[in-house]
């Protein structure tokens, strides 16, 4: 009998302690702080961190792009005016001031002419962004055409966009910042029972032909949940509908409706390797990328049959 009530009160305490953590796991659980509209987490199901590169350039991302009305106009805007906040990186974490912001924009001054050998200038290495000489074959069969200086488009060009500040030089243009890149969540709900992608933050990046290093050169991330507020509360952020100039949409549906094409360039990984170092190679990734894409909509199919 002694050894009876000995298990028994062994037992009742189990039971007390567990409904104890239970209680305070439940607690515990909250939502995403980053997220526009977050998720209980009791209700994420499958969770896939996810990264795009959004190249505004390309046809379908042109509406973000339109002419004297970028996104990247607004945002360098905003961080001046003081109303958004930009971060080092798009973990979120580390702020950085409007000025160091600023100097991140400031064009490098490019010294390839002083880099270059006579024997490399002779193989037909050039001295102008992206390591090509103006005019050259880029291997696609298409003379590349020559681009204008580092800072702005053509001296003669009427429309070009100044930046409104100097921060000890000249500063990009909004146009020459067509590279974002975006960090969010692939989540599947199970009480509403679809997939959800919960975008976090964008990062403004200059692209490698706009350097004089030859690499992307990231100038700030910010929380998406900041870009959110700040889109609808200005009519002028118009996703451009060229098809439709009755139908323009503020950029903010734009991104819920995933009007945009960004192509994934990493997922979650416990070593933070992108798609072309796990596979390899440039191209290797980017075919992988278009299988993950698949492989997620098989996802969203095969949870919402469970």
């Amino acid at each position: 009998m002694k050894n009876l009530s000995k298990i028994a009160g062994i037992a009742l305490l189990s039971m007390a302690t567990c409904t104890w953590v239970s209680a305070q796991e439940k607690d515990n659980k909250g939502k995403n702080p980053d997220s526009v509209r977050p998720i209980d987490e009791s209700n994420i199901m499958w969770k896939q961190r996810l990264w795009r590169r959004m190249d505004l350039n390309e046809k379908q991302n042109q509406p973000f792009f339109s002419k004297g009305n970028e996104i990247t106009k607004y945002l360098i805007e905003w961080v001046q005016s003081g109303v958004l906040q930009p971060y080092r990186t798009d973990s979120l974490k580390t702020k950085i001031t409007k000025e160091e912001f600023l100097k991140n924009l400031v064009v490098e001054a490019s010294s390839g002419a002083d880099v270059l050998s006579d024997a490399e200038k002779a193989a037909g290495f050039g001295t102008e962004a992206g390591g090509t000489t103006a005019g050259a074959d880029d291997g696609w069969g298409d003379p590349k055409p020559k681009t204008p200086a580092a800072g702005g488009t053509t001296a003669n060009d009427p429309f070009a966009q100044k930046p409104v500040v100097s921060a000890g030089g000249d500063l990009y243009y909004a146009k020459e910042l067509s590279i974002l890149e975006i960090r969010e969540d692939a989540i599947f709900d199970k009480q509403r029972s679809r997939l959800y992608y919960d975008i976090q933050s964008i990062t403004i990046i200059i692209p490698a032909n706009k350097t004089s290093a030859g690499f992307d050169k990231n100038v700030a991330s910010f929380k998406y949940k900041d870009l959110d507020k700040l889109f609808r509360s200005n009519p002028n952020c118009v996703w451009y509908n060229e098809q439709n100039e009755a139908q323009h949409k503020n950029m903010a549906d734009a991104f819920d409706l995933r009007l945009h094409h960004a192509r994934l360039i990493k997922k979650g990984n416990s070593k933070d390797d992108d798609l072309d170092t796990i596979y390899g190679s440039s191209r290797q990734g980017l075919i992988m990328s278009q299988q993950i894409e698949y492989e997620l909509m098989e996802k969203e199919h095969n949870l919402w049959e469970y």
